[in-house]
């Protein structure tokens, strides 16, 4: 009990970005365990199929939270049509990126998905009117110039075009995700996006989980509820991050994934990352972080 007391007396003593810091830290060696365990599944069971028990976990983990926040009210919405289209976007995603998972080395896989960065300029210029600038152009051409890199056909080492293809489309899903999100929160509440997410990629990935369908275990199935409870937690500790700090000083903190990405690849499935794919890896960290900047002080000018 004493040493509870000296932690929350250390805690309060915590600026707030600090506290930031730490959440958004803990979320990026929380994601890429739920990767881990979807890539070691994938030897045995078809990602459609993992990808539909991550959803359905994923929703009976908020059904008490709905049921204990008016379930009428949530479950309540004139906007059904954007949450079905977000719902099948979310679904691309999830079909993308754990089969691209079974394709590559884990901290590939998370390097390529942050390109979803990189597509969402260009979106937001097409869906939202959005002006990027010559700069952000110029740092979207650099960004793929590190995807290049890292496919790089003359490498032996390097992925096939094919696994970079899904991990790219995966991303690009990811950011049309966000841009639908965002609407939406303009007029629903976070557990009821959650709850029609939940509701409609279950549905969309039953005939996919069927045709590719393989016997199960216990095992197989605590893993992927592990899965789905380390991917609920990250976001939850995304979510109280960026509340806490200012984006700028804890969102760099977002991009220790790869590092801890690559930790688990090595520990788990001997991965080690060739000079190519460090060096991709870096300019598309260094470009999506100076996108992000610009844009946290784009909105913090507009204010």
């Amino acid at each position: 009990m004493l040493s509870l007391k000296k932690f929350n007396y250390f805690w309060d003593k915590l600026s707030p970005n600090i506290k930031g810091f730490i959440f958004i830290l803990l979320a990026s060696a929380t994601f890429p365990i739920m990767g881990t365990i979807v890539k070691y599944l994938t030897s045995e069971l078809h990602p459609f199929q993992i990808a539909f028990f991550r959803c359905i976990f994923g929703f009976i983990i908020i059904v008490p939270l709905i049921i204990k926040n008016n379930p009428i009210k949530i479950i309540s919405t004139k906007r059904f049509s954007m949450h079905l289209l977000r719902g099948f976007l979310g679904i691309g995603a999830i079909m993308a990126g754990f089969t691209a998972l079974s394709l590559m080395p884990l901290a590939t896989a998370v390097t390529l998905g942050f390109t979803r960065i990189l597509f969402l300029v260009p979106l937001a210029m097409l869906f939202l009117g959005e002006k990027p600038g010559y700069l952000r152009i110029l740092l979207i051409i650099f960004g793929f110039v590190g995807v290049v890199i890292i496919i790089d056909p003359s490498n032996d080492n390097s992925i096939s075009y094919f696994s970079a293809s899904l991990a790219l489309l995966g991303a690009f899903f990811v950011s049309c995700v966000k841009l639908t999100v965002k609407s939406l929160s303009s007029s629903e509440s976070t557990l009821s996006i959650q709850f029609y997410y939940g509701v409609i990629s279950t549905i969309g990935l039953i005939i996919p989980c069927y045709i590719f369908w393989n016997p199960l275990n216990i095992y197989q199935i605590l893993l992927i509820l592990f899965a789905a409870i380390c991917g609920t937690i990250a976001q939850m500790l995304t979510i109280w991050g960026l509340r806490l700090g200012a984006t700028t000083i804890v969102m760099p903190a977002d991009y220790t994934r790869l590092i801890f990405a690559a930790l688990y690849g090595f520990i788990l499935f001997n991965e080690i990352p060739y000079i190519n794919a460090i060096i991709g890896s870096f300019i598309i960290i260094i470009t999506t972080m100076i996108i992000l900047y610009l844009d946290h002080i784009k909105k913090k000018d507009a204010k």
